[in-house]
C-alpha cells in the first residue's frame, strides 16, 4: 500500500509537469535504471562464470577473462538497445516509426553497419581465440597487452601506459606475442686479443648459473652457440635459450648482468 501511495504521487505530479519535462525526467529514469541493472548484471555474471563449471573443465583463467569481458559487453549492448527502444516508442511516440521500418532498419539507418561488423568481428576473434585478456599482442603498429576484450573495441596499454582503443572491425593483422615460447638471443662483443677458451669458459658458467636461477621458465637451456659475427672491432659470441612467454626479457636482462661480472672477473675484454 505504502508504495503505491508513493507511484501514485509520483504520477501526479509527473502530469502536472509540461510535457517536455515529463519526457525530460523520463530519459533520465530509464537512462539511471539502465545504468543500475549494467551495474548489477556485470556483478552476478562475474560471479556465475567464476563459480560455475568453468573451473570444473580446466579453462585457463585468461580464457576466463575473456569470456567475461565479452559476456558482460554484450549483455551491457542489450540493455542500451532496449533502453533505447523504450525511450523512442514510450517516451517519444515513436511506435509508428519503429512498426513501419523495423529496429533493424532504423539501425541500418543510423549508421550501425560499421557497429554490425565490429560485433561479428570481436565474436570471431574470441571464436578462432586469436587472443585473450592479458596477451602481449601487435595489432597493426600497435603493440601492448590486451586489457580488455569487448563486444565492439579491443582496448591495448602499451609499454608507456598508453591505452589504445580499437574498433574490433578494423582488426585485421594480429600478431600475438604471448603464445608459444621465446628465443632469448644475447650477442657478446669480444676483443680479437681475447683467449677463446676462456671467453667460451667463461660464457658457459653465465648459462650454468642462469639455467640454475631460472629453471622454472626456461624451455630450453642456455647455451653457447659459438661466434655468429667476425667484425672490425671484434667478434660476436652468441648465447640463446628459450622460454616461456613473457619471461624472456628477465632471463635477458640477467644473462647481460652476469656475462659482464664473469668477464670482469676473467679479465675478457669487450670491444
Amino acid at each position: 500500500m505504502i508504495l503505491k501511495d508513493i507511484l501514485d504521487k509520483l504520477n501526479n505530479t509527473m502530469s502536472s509537469l509540461p510535457v517536455p519535462i515529463q519526457a525530460v525526467m523520463k530519459i533520465a529514469g530509464i537512462v539511471v535504471v539502465s545504468f543500475i541493472i549494467i551495474k548489477l548484471g556485470s556483478i552476478i555474471i562475474t560471479k556465475l562464470l567464476h563459480k560455475q563449471s568453468l573451473f570444473k573443465y580446466g579453462i585457463h583463467s585468461k580464457k576466463i577473462n575473456t569470456i567475461l569481458s565479452l559476456s558482460i559487453s554484450v549483455f551491457k549492448y542489450t540493455i542500451y538497445l532496449i533502453a533505447g527502444i523504450i525511450i523512442l516508442s514510450d517516451v517519444l511516440g515513436l511506435k509508428s516509426i519503429l512498426a513501419a521500418a523495423g529496429v533493424g532498419g532504423i539501425a541500418v539507418g543510423l549508421g550501425a553497419q560499421s557497429l554490425i561488423k565490429d560485433v561479428i568481428s570481436g565474436f570471431f576473434i574470441v571464436l578462432e581465440d586469436q587472443y585473450s585478456v592479458d596477451d602481449l599482442v601487435t595489432i597493426g603498429e600497435m603493440t601492448g597487452t590486451v586489457e580488455d576484450l569487448g563486444l565492439r573495441v579491443t582496448r591495448l596499454r602499451n609499454f608507456n601506459g598508453d591505452l589504445y582503443i580499437i574498433p574490433n572491425g578494423e582488426i585485421s593483422r594480429v600478431t600475438n606475442h604471448t603464445r608459444g615460447n621465446k628465443a632469448v638471443i644475447v650477442d657478446i662483443p669480444v676483443s680479437y686479443n681475447a683467449d677463446m677458451e676462456k671467453t667460451v669458459e667463461a660464457a658457459n658458467k653465465v648459462c650454468k648459473a642462469v639455467n640454475e636461477e631460472f629453471y622454472e621458465v626456461i624451455t630450453d637451456l642456455a647455451k653457447v652457440i659459438g661466434i655468429t659475427t667476425l667484425d672490425r672491432g671484434g667478434m660476436t659470441l652468441r648465447v640463446m635459450a628459450k622460454t616461456l612467454a613473457n619471461e624472456q626479457w628477465g632471463v635477458e636482462r640477467r644473462i647481460r648482468v652476469l656475462v659482464k661480472e664473469e668477464f670482469d672477473r676473467a679479465d675478457i675484454k669487450f670491444f
